[in-house]
């Protein structure tokens, strides 16, 4: 490119480190950030969110680890925010690393950072869909009793996954526990599940 006096700029370089990450080439999108001051660049959350997803899609834990204090310790326009660890959580919990998800969480709680709707719902149907239910109500206690997530968005989320995980009962038995106990559930978590009752009446 700088043959024409072109230049790669900050999209530039984050395009083409996905791209090395969608294919399995993290080195070479490792090698990109030291390349990226000679052309005015540095890296930012974005750039480094990009990386961070490629590893974790390689199910490498403890470069995700590395790359996560990395970010910290670069400080202000690198510190990895809520859609980051988040981004994290979730790509751990499809993997089927529930416990290496809760640590993510913990260290963004450590670090300030609070999770929000969508954090809590990654974890939830991630340890729903492994299987997990026992450890799903602690975890909505805890994260509740933190102030940044609400009680019906935590059981929202949990009727949700239950309903598609076929677990219809516990599902409904959940729902009409929520709505009991004065809890706001979403017009997702309603409809569902007033989806499945109708569905069963009709083929009673």
């Amino acid at each position: 490119m700088g043959l024409i006096d072109l230049y790669p700029d900050m999209i530039t370089y984050v395009s083409m480190i996905k791209g090395f990450c969608d294919v399995g080439r993290l080195e070479e999108a490792y090698a990109l950030f030291p390349v990226m001051s000679v052309h005015g660049c540095y890296p930012n959350v974005v750039a480094y969110s990009a990386l961070l997803d490629g590893v974790c899609r390689c199910g490498i834990i403890e470069k995700a680890f590395e790359l996560l204090a990395e970010m910290e310790k670069e400080g202000e326009g690198c510190r990895p925010n809520v859609i980051t660890y988040t981004s994290v959580i979730q790509s751990f919990c499809e993997q089927g690393r529930a416990k290496d998800a809760l640590s993510v969480l913990e260290l963004m709680e450590v670090r300030g950072c609070a999770p929000n709707r969508v954090t809590a719902s990654a974890w939830i149907n991630g340890v729903c869909m492994n299987g997990q239910l026992q450890d799903v109500y602690k975890f909505i206690e805890r994260i509740v009793g933190g102030g940044s997530v609400s009680m019906g968005d935590c059981y929202s989320s949990l009727v949700v996954c239950l309903i598609k995980i076929k677990k219809v009962e516990e599902a409904e038995k959940t729902f009409r526990m929520a709505l009991s106990s004065g809890m706001k559930l979403d017009s997702l978590a309603c409809s569902m599940m007033i989806r499945e009752i109708c569905s069963r009446n009709e083929s009673a």
